[in-house]
């Protein structure tokens, strides 16, 4: 397509009846002390001779020197303060073209004009950013690449970057007034208007808003990924890196059949997608595919279908494990990955058990239920949320049960639920609870694991007979005798904002006397504050708690909430 435009632009200009263009090169010397040998330009125009072509002294700081053009023409140039080579000016990279100044003419646009600082990019006093983009991971849209920021009014079609040179780098130089700007926020635009695939930076580079942030600490800037010069790859932090063809093998020998959807592979390189990344059968139980997957450290698993249907991976295993997801490194030296199904690479391949009847079982005697409502089992076996269960409580003693055929892997991951947890039901989203006087969850307590979201689902491992659950309290994990279980939940009373936080969060909705905690994800208690008075509205420091997922435990005579809070 760039080929195409180019021959276009090419016959275009041979049938244009060419004027003669006039090109005026101007440089400012006031910051500098002129030599007595006065100031000269040299360029490509007139064969790079230092001393031939004497500049003019305009008798204001500036000097000037014009020139015609009877030809669509690139001029690259440089000044020189005096008529020799070792007295020319030093380009910045923020300008630069092979180290000299660049100036097109099309003989389309009238006279040409260049005023510039001596060793700057713009005028005196003018902020230049060379603004530059690697586009090469990803499809340009026929719209072109764009920037949009605070130095142009945020307009997405306002500043075109483009890429003369056919590398993918597309760039635009931008010269504005920075005199009371410190920085500059900004984003690429795959296309031109909001609706476009536009960045959303989170990293070093980038701020709460997704927005890059580029500090003005100088008059010339070349935006830079690495010391190396290299451009930002688009929506990253970093220059971009070539893909790697990485080879994955599933061994689904252990499995009791392979569902007639086939083997399928889901990870973040491949934004998650259960069906968009199918195995070939190798005819001796292993299944393989090979695909392009960016340098660097990645999650996935196997899914023995083409959905999020309970028939995915759910498995533990030393180095390879993160919430239930595979996590691996792939670089040029380790770009094949072999494993059994829910088995970590190198360990012995494990039989899935046969598929049994699982009865859940779970105490509500604790909660206030209303006449409409009902209590929901889900987890891998019902594809989550969407696929929830209702249970029964057809003795009407508080205990609501259900049994389920679950086949595939031996770790059969779920939650119970208040209603529907697709209507808004009140989840046991945090497994944070109190036992014997302390504050635990599932993962410390024995029934449950840790999701890798910064909470916990409860965990049974499968024998292949038919089982019937423990009796578990809601949000516990023993029986509703055997707890310290409060009598009132305050969990949907109890509010928190900002959340995420930073440096403080505000504990609203609930008044009187209380043991407030800021737990940690081990359940570790990492701020506690004893007989504090809420009044409705009470603002709590979070200055030193590392970054990451906690929950607050609100605990006061009878009664007890926990909200999850992410800090920033």
């Amino acid at each position: 397509m760039k080929q195409f435009f180019s021959l276009v632009a090419v016959a275009l200009l041979g049938s244009a009846a060419w004027g003669q263009t006039m090109v005026t090169l101007t440089v400012d010397m006031t910051n500098e002390m002129v030599s007595a040998d006065g100031v000269h330009v040299a360029g490509n125009f007139q064969g790079w001779d230092p001393g031939a072509t004497p500049m003019t002294d305009n008798m204001d700081g500036t000097w000037s020197y014009s020139f015609s053009s009877d030809t669509a023409a690139t001029y690259q140039y440089k000044f020189i303060n005096g008529n020799a080579w070792g007295s020319d000016e030093s380009i910045p990279g923020a300008c630069a073209y092979d180290g000299n100044r660049q100036i097109m003419v099309d003989g389309a646009m009238g006279d040409v004009m260049s005023t510039v600082c001596y060793n700057s990019c713009a005028a005196c006093g003018m902020t230049t950013v060379r603004f530059r983009v690697d586009m090469s991971n990803e499809d340009v849209s026929p719209f072109g690449v764009h920037v949009a920021g605070s130095f142009q009014g945020w307009d997405p079609a306002g500043t075109e970057l483009m890429d003369p040179d056919g590398d993918m780098v597309y760039e635009s130089i931008q010269h504005f007034d920075a005199a009371d700007m410190t920085e500059v926020e900004f984003k690429f635009i795959n296309g031109n208007t909001w609706a476009d695939p536009n960045e959303l930076i989170d990293g070093a580079c980038g701020n709460e808003s997704g927005n890059r942030v580029l500090m003005l600490d100088s008059e010339n800037i070349l935006l830079a990924a690495d010391a190396t010069g290299g451009a930002y790859c688009f929506n990253s932090c970093s220059a971009c890196v070539a893909p790697l063809v990485v080879t994955f093998t599933a061994d689904m020998s252990v499995v009791s059949s392979v569902s007639p959807e086939g083997v399928h592979l889901a990870g973040s390189f491949q934004g998650w997608d259960p069906a968009g990344t199918p195995l070939m059968d190798n005819g001796d139980g292993t299944w393989s595919v090979s695909l392009e997957v960016p340098p660097g450290t990645h999650e996935f698993k196997f899914i023995n279908s083409n959905a999020w249907d309970g028939n995915e991976e759910n498995m533990e295993g030393s180095g390879c494990n993160n919430g239930g997801n595979r996590i691996a490194t792939f670089d040029d030296m380790n770009n094949t990955y072999t494993a059994c199904f829910n088995t970590c690479p190198g360990e012995s391949c494990t039989p899935d058990p046969d598929p049994a009847n699982i009865t859940f079982r779970v105490n509500m005697a604790e909660q206030e239920l209303t006449s409409d409502q009902a209590v929901f089992v889900w987890g891998g076996f019902t594809g989550w949320q969407g696929g929830a269960i209702e249970m029964t409580d057809s003795d009407g003693d508080g205990v609501w049960e259900h049994t389920e055929n679950i086949s595939g892997g031996a770790n059969v991951d779920y939650k119970y639920s208040i209603g529907h947890p697709n209507d808004e039901g009140v989840v046991e989203e945090s497994g944070v609870f109190v036992m014997d006087g302390d504050t635990t969850n599932w993962t410390l307590a024995g029934c449950g694991v840790d999701n890798g979201f910064g909470g916990f689902n409860r965990r049974h491992v499968r024998s292949g007979m038919d089982e019937v659950l423990d009796v578990v309290c809601f949000n516990t994990c023993s029986d509703c005798e055997g707890s310290d279980a409060f009598v009132q939940d305050l969990t949907q009373a109890l509010m928190l904002f900002p959340n995420p936080a930073e440096g403080r969060v505000v504990v609203a909705g609930l008044s009187g006397a209380a043991l407030v905690s800021v737990v940690d994800a081990q359940g570790r208690a990492a701020r506690v504050w004893d007989n504090l008075v809420l009044n409705g509205q009470n603002e709590l420091s979070l200055e030193g708690l590392r970054a990451g997922f906690y929950h607050v435990v609100v605990e006061q005579e009878g009664a007890r909430g926990v909200q999850r809070l992410v800090i920033k």
